[in-house]
């Protein structure tokens, strides 16, 4: 595709109509992420995992290289997003607002897909109708028109839902929890107002006029001010002692642990993702990686999967193996020692090839690496009964 740019010279008249260009506005499922550091992290943490997982269209089991489809879910999803920041902003919209909307834009003279537009979740309304029960969208234009759709053309993720329609925003499962932790943490923050600056005044135990006693006061503050609250010399019997709290209450810690468990629990994520090790018991972290591939991102890319199946795909082509598929191996990943141990078992066994092996690390290819290995030292049981084993 040519790139074109543009500058704000009043000669140039191949430039955009600058007065057309709008300002880009927070939306709500942003200001939602800024009301919790356990809520950003577990967003955070779903939404990267997902956007680094290479999407591809495959066509059994190699991918289409030449289908316009595949340029875009792994090249170009629309004009302005790369695939990463595209599955990236989808899932946020997803795990904030509970839904996610891209609007599917066809090419009025080819039929073909021009792009993948994602909208403000939302400012979108899910409507079924009564007699087909087909789903349809309402959303507003760029300038302000409404605008109708039918479900064929929208790509919907959602979170839970209980009637298929609409998903349960995350945010409000918490809003309870989160409340709390507030005001958890404003409570202990006005206890401590004050206190770490304050000092204990013991007097000489025996008996003396209130008149003295406040000449004793009144000398020691003086003097304590006067030296910056540094130097001090006392008369006799007089003893001063720090009055100090730790800045950190244990009750803010013990509700913040509550939360960061809660909201994983919610999000489906294992607590020691979110800062919680109270309960982690993983002996390898290749246990706690698949703990988080099988309870969290497993269950969204299958909705990814059928979403995308289901809307860019026709029967036809599924039946002729079309799929898409997002590539989970990076994940899957263990520590070198293993690694090394399933490849050699891999290739040893048949069931890999050495410039399979070689891609996964970023290797050049080698000749002869694109066939399948026997190993010599295996042989069918058959064949040594037989006695035809050379």
């Amino acid at each position: 595709m040519a790139l074109k740019f543009f500058n704000r010279k009043k000669e140039d008249k191949s430039g955009p109509d600058y007065g057309a260009l709008r300002p880009i506005n927070r939306v709500r499922g942003d200001w939602t992420l800024t009301t919790s550091e356990a809520l950003y992290s577990a967003v955070g943490r779903i939404a990267n995992a997902v956007a680094m997982l290479p999407l591809h269209l495959y066509k059994d089991y190699e991918i289409a290289e030449d289908d316009f489809r595949e340029k875009l879910v792994s090249y170009m999803p629309n004009a302005y997003m790369t695939p990463y920041f595209f599955k990236s902003t989808m899932e946020a919209f997803r795990n904030t607002e509970g839904n996610a909307y891209a609007l599917i834009v066809p090419d009025p003279s080819s039929g073909r897909i021009l792009s993948l537009d994602v909208l403000d979740a939302a400012q979108v309304t899910p409507q079924r109708e009564k007699e087909t029960k087909e789903m349809w969208y309402s959303f507003s234009l760029d300038n302000g028109l409404p605008c109708l759709v039918h479900s064929s053309r929208m790509l919907v993720l959602r979170h839970l839902s209980a009637n298929g329609e609409k998903g349960i925003k995350p945010i409000d499962v918490l809003r309870g929890t989160l409340s709390y932790t507030e005001k958890i943490r404003e409570f202990s923050l006005s206890q401590l107002e004050g206190v770490n600056g304050g000092v204990v005044l013991t007097l000489p135990s025996q008996a003396i006029s209130d008149e003295r006693k406040n000449a004793l006061v009144s000398s020691f503050i003086d003097t304590y001010k006067k030296s910056g609250g540094r130097v001090m010399v006392l008369e006799g019997g007089m003893t001063v002692t720090s009055l100090s709290r730790s800045p950190v209450d244990a009750n803010v810690l013990d509700a913040e642990r509550i939360t960061r468990n809660r909201v994983a629990t919610v999000y489906g994520i294992p607590p020691h993702m979110l800062g919680d090790y109270s309960q982690s018991s993983y002996s390898s972290n290749e246990q706690s990686q698949q703990e988080f591939l099988d309870m969290t991102i497993l269950p969204i890319v299958t909705q990814w999967q059928e979403e995308l199946d289901l809307k860019l795909l026709t029967w036809e082509e599924i039946r002729k193996g079309y799929h898409f598929r997002f590539d989970l191996s990076g994940m899957k990943k263990a520590d070198t020692a293993t690694t090394a141990e399933k490849h050699q078992k891999a290739i040893r066994g048949g069931w890999m090839r050495i410039n399979e092996v070689r891609r996964m690390d970023n290797l050049p290819p080698v000749e002869g690496g694109d066939e399948l290995l026997a190993s010599r030292d295996l042989t069918r049981l058959s064949d040594v009964v037989n006695g035809t084993v050379n």
